[in-house]
């Protein structure tokens, strides 16, 4: 486990043209030494090895998943599957890391449908009722809170004196952490501090994410009508047809802000925030409208400090007060940032990152730090508000009653 509050994915203007070229040409033809690198298997050959699991040591598992990098992207309804297989904790850990790793990449040969593609009056026709899905469920959504679980895993950064990074890096457990998240009056809003004190941004290590109960929709659509929208394929799932549509926003017509906790400034640890043209895909139910998928890859450029902030988000029904919604399950983001270790910063002005021009102080090259939130939505509950008329007895604290913020609720 690292051994710091937070990631530190610094920018370092301080240092040489000429260095900092030849380490950045290091770090990308290293591409293939990242932290999900490791023997090449498919969605068949991963489950056909889980299914001689049974019975060997939860540790001896978790070992051979560490070895494997799927080159296809492995389904929910296959994951449960795989997951109730697992030994124990461990091996359980290590499925989650080997499948979110896979989340943008493509479904196998098996969940695609061999159906032809629809004709373009037909893809129109899906993409107005989508834009209409999303138009409509802020409107529709009630006021209501829910759980938002974080794991966030990370990578141990090269060693000192090491240039690029080593082949056996890999992603190890980091913490998990649990916010509220409220959607009142067509807005969410996460519940910024725990029970000590601790800002849930700060806590919550990797990409920000905010939006996803609707507002993310109407934004990657709307962007993705003023880049690039075309036909994917048809995913199968559960014997129906989803129609998957692939898009690509310039930076000048996006809306996409990438937040990233966190990165050093001389004032301490801070967010990075960076307008960006991203790509990625949205998988729509046809008769409905109903978006079920997205995938939204950043176009990082220039690639610094941050060179990798990709978010998933998969939606699926919930019932929140006896009605059925249809709202975030999981996600995934990962992101990969620069980070100089060891690095003399006392000397800029206040509010800057890194030296005043002319200053080259660096003790070590930068390296690249992966992470990856795993985020599960749990626990939705309509938020309520009643009133009632108390007398002067009634309304009188007592010594036993503790106060009640506005979060709280009954347990369920």
């Amino acid at each position: 486990m690292p051994n710091r509050s937070a990631t530190q994915a610094w920018a370092v203007p301080y240092m040489t043209t000429a260095v900092r070229a030849l380490l950045l040409l290091l770090f990308f033809a290293s591409a293939s030494l990242s932290s999900f690198a490791g023997k090449k298997i498919t969605v068949q050959k991963l489950e056909q090895l889980v299914a001689t699991v049974h019975g060997k040591p939860d540790s001896e598992v978790a070992d051979k998943l560490r070895e494997l990098e799927l080159t296809e992207r492995l389904s929910s309804n296959r994951m449960v599957s795989l997951y109730s297989l697992m030994p124990g904790p461990i091996a359980r850990g290590v499925l989650i890391m080997l499948v979110d790793a896979s989340a943008f990449r493509r479904p196998p040969v098996d969940d695609v449908s061999a159906t032809a593609p629809p004709d373009l009056d037909t893809q129109h026709r899906i993409l107005e009722l989508a834009a209409g899905y999303a138009g409509e469920a802020l409107t529709k959504m009630p006021n209501f809170f829910a759980t938002r679980e974080t794991t966030l895993f990370m990578d141990k950064p090269a060693g000192p004196g090491v240039i690029v990074a080593p082949v056996d890096q890999s992603l190890d457990f980091v913490r998990k952490v649990s916010a509220t998240v409220l959607y009142r009056s067509g807005k969410q809003v996460v519940e910024t501090r725990d029970k000590k004190g601790v800002d849930s941004e700060l806590r919550e290590t990797g990409l920000v994410t905010s939006g996803e109960f609707g507002p993310i929709l109407g934004t990657l659509l709307s962007d993705a009508r003023q880049g690039t929208l075309t036909w994917g394929y048809w995913e199968q799932r559960a014997g129906t047809n989803l129609a998957v549509f692939r898009y690509a926003v310039p930076r000048d017509k996006s809306h996409y802000n990438v937040k990233f906790c966190c990165v050093m400034l001389n004032t301490g640890l801070a967010i990075f925030e960076r307008l960006t043209g991203y790509h990625g895909e949205v998988v729509i139910d046809p008769p409905s409208g109903t978006i079920l998928r997205l995938t939204m890859q950043s176009d990082l450029k220039p690639a610094y400090p941050m060179a990798r902030a990709d978010l998933m988000v998969e939606y699926g029904l919930v019932e929140i007060g006896g009605k059925t919604y249809n709202c975030p399950l999981r996600s995934v983001a990962i992101t990969q940032g620069y980070e100089p270790l060891n690095a003399d910063l006392n000397d800029g002005p206040p509010g800057s990152i890194g030296l005043p021009s002319g200053r080259t102080v660096m003790s070590r090259p930068e390296v690249l730090q992966t992470m990856l939130n795993h985020v599960v939505f749990r626990q939705y509950h309509l938020f309520r508000s009643e009133s009632r008329i108390l007398t002067d007895e009634e309304a009188a604290p007592t010594q036993n009653s503790p106060p009640v913020g506005p979060l709280q609720s009954p347990n369920p």
